[in-house]
């Protein structure tokens, strides 16, 4: 897998220049900022105790790949748009998995919105600043919830998972939504299910595919 900014789709968002990366996530270069939805830290360990089988090792999975796209961008900023928990904030193994990582990232400044799996979230003691459940910078919104901002600014969002078909391949994959004033990012992480989403009718896929962004149907342009 190519982890790397040239795995990626370069568009304008609301006349902003911003790449839609393959690992699932969006890099904003101006800001240096990488934008992610849905990590879901602990949603294996929470299936676990369901009595439910599930692999082990995801959340080290996804936090190796995060590692992989702070160093190939640079960026100096995470910003996580809901869901950073899935269930409650234990002193489980994701927890000691999530504060190496921030032990060996102390230089990536780690900001939060809320998401609705969000209530037992302690931003503070996984290192991170909590900006409350929406956040606005320069034509943006940020929030975890896909609705439209009544002030007309571009929401950048998560929560949804959305997913799509590849022709020729026999599964789906995590995608960003792109609609008239609202982009829907993939779930970061791996262990999650999805939702189907259609492009057309104004709105616009780009297919997350084995680290690369394959727009589905159209060419990139200005939103």
């Amino acid at each position: 897998m190519r982890e790397s900014p040239e795995a990626g789709l370069a568009v304008a968002l609301a006349g902003e220049p911003v790449v839609l990366l393959g690992a699932r996530a969006l890099h904003w270069p101006a800001r240096s900022r990488l934008v992610i939805a849905d990590l879901h830290l602990g949603k294996s360990h929470v299936f676990r105790q369901a009595g439910i089988a599930v692999p082990r090792g995801a959340t080290m999975d996804d936090l190796r790949r995060l590692s992989d796209l702070i160093a190939a961008t640079g960026a100096t900023e995470l910003l996580i748009v809901g869901d950073v928990l899935h269930g409650p904030a234990a002193q489980a193994a994701w927890r000691d998995a999530w504060i190496a990582w921030r032990e060996a990232n102390p230089d990536v400044d780690v900001a939060v919105l809320a998401g609705n799996h969000d209530r037992a979230l302690d931003a503070p003691a996984l290192g991170m600043r909590q900006l409350g459940e929406a956040w606005a910078d320069g034509p943006f919104l940020f929030r975890h919830l896909p609705t439209p901002d009544a002030l007309g600014r571009h929401v950048i969002a998560g929560h949804v998972h959305p997913k799509t078909r590849v022709p020729g391949v026999p599964r789906s994959w995590p995608a960003f939504w792109l609609r008239e004033g609202i982009t829907v990012l993939p779930a970061f992480s791996d262990f999650t299910g999805g939702h189907a989403v259609q492009g057309g009718q104004g709105a616009s896929l780009v297919a997350c595919v084995e680290g690369d962004a394959l727009p589905m149907g159209w060419t990139p342009r200005a939103r």
